[in-house]
């Protein structure tokens, strides 16, 4: 038998393909068989092909002698020569029948024989490699759809983020992240989103994760640099201005005003001028630096040099809720200490000034182990530790009634921080006891300099002026305390008190007055 060609090949495919797509006993109009009448059935036994079904009305030896002058026909010849054995059958097959189309001819469709790629196409046809090339384009297309998923979603997510809803959005950018995770983008506007919720942190580390998927990114660059100085990271700020190639004119102005603000702010804390570091502090948060827990604890160290307690507290607290470590290097220094070092030091003098001396201690004893070496620290460690121990012994000797004691204890740690309120106060307090009202209103004076709504110390001076016959005095401090204190009926009352001995000394009937009446000035 010869070696079949191409075209052989090819006629074999079409032609098997034309009997695979037809149901049994049926036969494609192409087919020479067809033409010749013969209808070709299956074999029980051999597996070769019979005489067709008897046709109603036809005679059985009609139909014989047609399938036998088939078999030598020339009509047979038209068959591709191989497929035919010499006794004109056709060979046996495994397959069932009908055969099923089979998809592929030469291969898989993407091989090269010489005179292209060849497929069977989807109706049974062949196709060239035009056709093949388009075949194999539905996966790819089904293969890039994720991708563009994740943009439409990005798209969404992006919508939902002009609208301020920034949460929706991270969630938006989280899906398309899911279906896309090398979209450098979609790290980018995820970045936006956290930062819009006030989670610097993280999106300094999408942005990061943005430009190693593309180191060209330009928003990306622009929006690192921009978090940077607004956690305080101003030399990686520069560092990055400096490596993305860019037109740095708007944030590199920032860095630079925000470091003049800086460097006067630490020359005004040298010489002790806390108004003017004050106001350099405000001066470069307002520049963009709002988020930079060293900037807010210097702030709240100034306000506490200028006895603002209350929004010292208030700025500590910003300070120390803010991811300061992603902004507080080992390696960073800030004003001579060690960063993460200074917010603690500046936590334990704003502690200790209200009276909170065990967590005063907590956090002196903090910035002592990361700045051993500082002598700043070392000095106010010394001084935390020896107030709370005085307080804590002038305590004991008060409730034991010995109050003269208590009076000199308290004296001690006054000697450690001449600017506490609370040991004034507890020795006020003291002095009340011992009879020496005027100390105690001169105590109660040095509280309300250093914290003027510090409500122990305005209720120990009334009662001191009360005892050296002060009504109007005593009068006016029992109502910045009824202001202060709305609800408590004890200091309601003693201000009635108070009020009454006052119109008494004036020469005023007051027989008639009763408590809970409002007086006239």
């Amino acid at each position: 038998m010869r070696r079949r060609s191409l075209s052989d090949a090819l006629a074999a495919a079409r032609m098997e393909d034309e009997l695979g797509s037809l149901s049994p006993g049926h036969l494609s109009p192409l087919s020479p068989l067809a033409r010749c009448g013969m209808m070709p059935t299956r074999s029980s036994s051999s597996g070769s092909l019979g005489s067709a079904p008897r046709t109603p009305g036809v005679p059985s030896g009609a139909n014989g002698s047609a399938g036998a002058r088939a078999a030598t026909s020339t009509l047979a010849n038209a068959l591709p020569v191989g497929n035919v054995c010499p006794s004109g059958r056709l060979p046996r097959s495994p397959a069932p029948w009908p055969r099923a189309a089979r998809r592929d001819v030469l291969g898989c469709g993407t091989r090269s024989y010489g005179h292209g790629s060849v497929v069977r196409g989807r109706c049974g046809g062949v196709a060239v490699a035009a056709d093949a090339v388009a075949e194999e384009g539905a996966p790819m297309r089904r293969h890039a759809s994720p991708s563009a998923g994740a943009e439409e979603v990005r798209r969404a997510g992006n919508e939902q983020y002009k609208k301020g809803c920034f949460e929706e959005a991270l969630r938006l950018y989280d899906r398309a992240l899911a279906m896309s995770p090398g979209s450098a983008a979609c790290h980018a506007n995820r970045a936006a989103a956290l930062t819009g919720l006030g989670r610097l942190s993280e999106a300094v580390q999408e942005c990061e994760e943005a430009l190693r998927l593309d180191p060209a990114y330009a928003r990306a660059h622009q929006r690192l640099v921009s978090l940077l100085i607004r956690l305080g990271q101003f030399m990686d700020a520069r560092k990055q201005i400096s490596s993305s190639g860019l037109q740095p004119d708007l944030e590199l102005h920032k860095l630079e005003t925000v470091e003049k603000h800086l460097l006067r702010c630490l020359e005004a804390r040298k010489v002790g001028n806390w108004s003017r570091a004050l106001s350099e502090c405000d001066n470069a948060i307002a520049t963009g630096v709002d988020s930079c827990a060293l900037l807010f604890a210097s702030r709240a160290e100034a306000l506490l040099k200028i006895h603002k307690l209350d929004e010292a507290d208030l700025a500590i607290s910003r300070a120390s809720k803010l991811h300061f470590q992603s902004s507080c290097t080992l390696d960073m220094k800030f004003y001579g200490f060690q960063a993460s070092s200074y917010i603690y030091y500046v936590h334990a003098q704003v502690d200790m000034s209200l009276g909170r001396f065990d967590t005063a201690l907590a956090s002196v004893e903090k910035a002592r182990r990361i700045d051993s070496a500082n002598v700043e620290v070392i000095t106010l460690c010394n001084s935390v530790t020896a107030v709370a121990q005085a307080r804590s012994l002038g305590n004991q000797l008060f409730h034991s009634a010995k109050y003269a004691e208590a009076c000199i204890a308290y004296g001690g740690g006054l000697k450690h921080h001449p600017e506490n309120p609370v040991l004034y106060c507890n020795r006020a307090a003291c002095r009340f006891k011992l009879g020496q009202w005027e100390k105690s209103i001169e105590d109660c004076d040095e509280a309300l300099k250093i914290q003027p709504n510090y409500t122990k110390a305005l209720l120990r001076r009334a009662a001191s002026y009360g005892k050296m016959e002060r009504w109007e005095d005593c009068v006016k401090d029992y109502e910045i305390l009824r202001k202060a204190l709305p609800g408590d009926t004890g200091v309601a009352e003693a201000c009635f008190h108070a009020q009454v001995a006052l119109r008494s000394s004036q020469g005023q009937e007051v027989s008639n007055i009763k408590f809970g009446r409002e007086f006239k000035r």
